[in-house]
């Protein structure tokens, strides 16, 4: 067989296998028919399917993104009960009594007494309380507290009064030194009428 015979022999083979699968296609077709799209059926549909998607990545995001709440803490309440101190009163007794016409401090003889912060740990504060008048209430009686110890007077302790009958006068609060000090009463004038110093005491205030 010559050269030329092959080569249509072969062209004869491609056209029958051509034409055998077009045939082979054309039955496929028939058996499963591709149904027609129109051109504006694909972009809607596509178009509503994106759209979905978009919103159902965009509520995703939002979830995740979204900050957590912080609790906050809510604030311890205190049980701690303050402890409430209670005051007590004590009173320690001046002795002794005196008169004086002048009108400078005299020392009242038989008025000492002694006060030992020693033995009052808890002191928050001492008050002089006298019971005294001036004779016919013309002027003032003035009486006092005096640091024989220290040689000076108490401070806050001076009071006085106009009335002729007796009556109990307190002081301002007493500034009390520290240790065990001699103390005395002191009385004076300011008129021709006379002081007169029946009693005394000292008012303690005590804080437990």
């Amino acid at each position: 067989m010559g050269k030329t015979a092959k080569i249509l022999l072969i062209i004869v083979l491609v056209l029958n296998i051509l034409v055998i699968d077009m045939v082979l296609f054309l039955l496929w077709r028939k058996n499963n028919p591709t149904p027609l799209v129109t051109n504006n059926e694909c972009p809607v549909k596509c178009n509503e399917l994106i759209d979905q998607k978009t919103a159902n990545l965009q509520t995703l995001i939002n979830v995740n993104l979204s900050p957590t709440p912080t609790e906050t803490p809510t604030p311890k309440v205190s049980t701690v009960v303050p402890i409430s101190k209670s005051k007590t009163t004590q009173y320690i007794p001046i002795p002794g009594s005196g008169t004086t016409l002048e009108n400078n401090w005299i020392d009242l003889t038989g008025t000492e007494f002694y006060i030992s912060t020693d033995d009052y740990p808890n002191l928050v504060g001492a008050y002089f309380e006298a019971n005294m008048k001036l004779v016919n209430g013309n002027g003032l009686a003035y009486v006092r507290l005096f640091d024989v110890t220290a040689g000076v007077e108490v401070w806050g302790s001076e009071i006085s009064t106009n009335r002729q009958d007796f009556s109990s006068i307190s002081s301002n609060k007493l500034t009390i030194r520290n240790g065990t000090h001699l103390y005395r009463v002191q009385a004076k004038s300011l008129t021709a009428d006379t002081t007169v110093f029946n009693s005394g005491r000292i008012k303690v205030i005590l804080e437990n």
